[in-house]
């Protein structure tokens, strides 16, 4: 799988082991390459059977588009550096997924910095306008359904927004202009092509459709770890899912373990496999209740209520005073978290230690 085993280290107990867990233990090539065959192979019989075998699609375009979606994952991982050991390596992959993806790797790296640095709060342009106490109910909700039906339209804008907010210094912004010439480049060198040749139907068979079921991956991915969320810290404002199933470990391999997003946001120069195994430490150093959750599918539940008003961040809470607070849920005074979370994170990686 994507991922790959991290069972060449033991759960980090200790600072100097979660120190060590930020150090690269492999290279992606082995499942990257065999991904990228994979994509080809089912852009190659989506196009070849999309007329005279036409209902296949609907079983290619899924698989082809989480196909897709585990680029974009690894395209977020690429930001952070930590993608592929060899810096020019992380780039130019960086630099490919995200011209394609019209969202060039300087822009996804300045608004992604900024929404670690301001998770939910209304300066983090990655969760705007969910996060902006002074934006409308009914434009929320219409925003959150436009970012999950067309997050492959969307989710673009969204960061060119950031961007175009954002106090960009001028090397960034030169960076930026740069990374979207090279967008426009190539998306009408793609669209030069599909109409000299004639391929608009290959083009929106086998790379259209599903570009538009990756985005929409995405979006419920993003929301998933966050949206609804009203915590102070970075544990508090994201949902991190352990899962001990055998089946779910595996689906959180190919994910990169990106459903370990509570410590990501905590240790975010962790190399994605490591992060299983930083996941006690991290949360064994919880201040507040954080939202860890025994599978991905109860964690897209509790987000989905949430999309009845979609919101996210403190300041959509008005604090009462310490004496007429509601007293929290009963906690492991190992983790901060939920006991029965806790019961669950020991049984799967180990048990946590306080640093």
């Amino acid at each position: 799988m994507c991922g790959h085993s991290t069972s060449s280290q033991t759960p980090a107990s200790t600072r100097a082991d979660a120190a060590r867990l930020h150090e690269f233990d492999h290279w992606p090539a082995r499942w990257i390459w065999p991904l990228l065959a994979a994509m080809v192979a089912l852009q190659a019989a989506a196009v070849s059977l999309s007329t005279a075998y036409w209902p296949l699609l609907l079983v290619i375009w899924p698989a082809l588009g989480s196909v897709m979606f585990v680029f974009v994952l690894a395209f977020h991982d690429a930001s952070h550096g930590r993608m592929h050991p060899v810096h020019w390596l992380n780039e130019a992959f960086g630099h490919t997924v995200g011209t394609l993806g019209f969202t060039p790797l300087h822009a996804y790296r300045f608004a992604h910095a900024r929404h670690h640095a301001h998770l939910a709060r209304s300066s983090d342009p990655e969760l705007w306008p969910f996060n902006s106490p002074g934006i409308s109910r009914p434009v929320r909700i219409a925003a959150a359904l436009a970012e999950i039906v067309l997050g492959y339209i969307y989710t673009p804008l969204l960061f060119l927004r950031s961007v175009v907010v954002g106090p960009l210094s001028p090397r960034e912004r030169a960076l930026i202009v740069r990374g979207y010439v090279a967008c426009a480049l190539v998306w009408t060198a793609v669209l030069a092509a599909s109409y000299v040749f004639n391929l608009w139907i290959p083009l929106l068979v086998g790379t259209i459709v599903p570009m538009a079921i990756s985005g929409m991956l995405q979006t419920l991915n993003k929301f998933e770890q966050h949206l609804g969320l009203h915590g102070e810290t970075v544990l508090g404002l994201t949902r991190t899912v352990v899962d001990r199933h055998r089946y779910s470990k595996l689906v959180s391999s190919a994910m990169l373990y990106n459903d370990y997003h509570g410590t990501h946001h905590r240790y975010a120069r962790i190399p994605y496999y490591h992060l299983p195994n930083a996941t006690p430490f991290a949360l064994a150093g919880a201040r507040e209740h954080c939202p860890v959750y025994p599978s991905i599918a109860s964690a897209i539940l509790d987000m989905l209520s949430c999309l009845r008003d979609p919101k996210v961040g403190p300041q959509w809470i008005v604090r009462r005073t310490e004496s007429a607070a509601e007293p929290s849920p009963p906690v492991s005074a190992a983790t901060n978290c939920p006991t029965s979370f806790h019961r669950r994170l020991s049984a799967t990686v180990g048990s946590p230690v306080v640093p």
